[in-house]
């Protein structure tokens, strides 16, 4: 293994470690109790799967963890270096906006992703298809009117990313067929 190689393995599994720590004890909506690191993992797995570089790869790791914890964007940019923390900090919601009802949220989240980097938006796309296939995974988890609101969030926020990756997008499009399918066909 080259130097170069071995140095973005050991920057993944630093990510990793931190997101692990950041995210201890947290888990998925549900019954199941499904460890919360499940999630940046499987978003992390998406963007790599879509060719994003190893840096966008590193911040999939980390893309929750300024939210979930008392770990700030300076702390990550320090361990990381600024591009990761740049998209770290594009991908976290600012304060104010956990009080907002869900879909006004989604609204603004849609609205700063259309002014995102490519690579933010890669990101964004992995963690909205991440959490379409949870709501698959387990819909009796949804009350079926928040299932709706969620969907048609995730969907603007999608489509304020859309032209950044095929892939991801169609990766999106799959997991939020099966997940409308999954709570009844309801939703359409």
């Amino acid at each position: 293994m080259t130097e170069a190689a071995q140095g973005d393995v050991a920057r993944m599994a630093r990510a990793f470690l931190v997101a692990a720590r950041a995210h201890i004890g947290q888990t998925r909506k549900g019954k199941a109790g499904i460890p919360y690191i499940n999630h940046p993992a499987e978003v992390a797995e998406l963007v790599a799967w879509a060719g994003g570089d190893v840096d966008t790869v590193v911040a999939a790791v980390l893309h929750d963890v300024v939210e979930d914890s008392e770990t700030t964007v300076a702390e990550i940019a320090e361990a990381f270096g600024p591009q990761v923390a740049r998209l770290v900090e594009a991908m976290t919601n600012p304060p104010e906006w956990e009080e907002l009802p869900k879909i006004e949220m989604k609204l603004r989240q849609a609205q700063h992703m259309g002014q995102a980097s490519a690579e933010a938006r890669m990101i964004k796309i992995a963690d909205q298809t991440s959490n379409l296939r949870d709501i698959a995974r387990e819909p009796e988890a949804w009350e079926p009117m928040a299932a709706e609101r969620y969907l048609e969030g995730a969907g603007r926020v999608v489509d304020a990313c859309r032209g950044t990756s095929a892939a991801l997008e169609a990766a999106f499009d799959e997991a939020m067929a099966i997940a409308r399918q999954r709570l009844g066909g309801t939703l359409a």
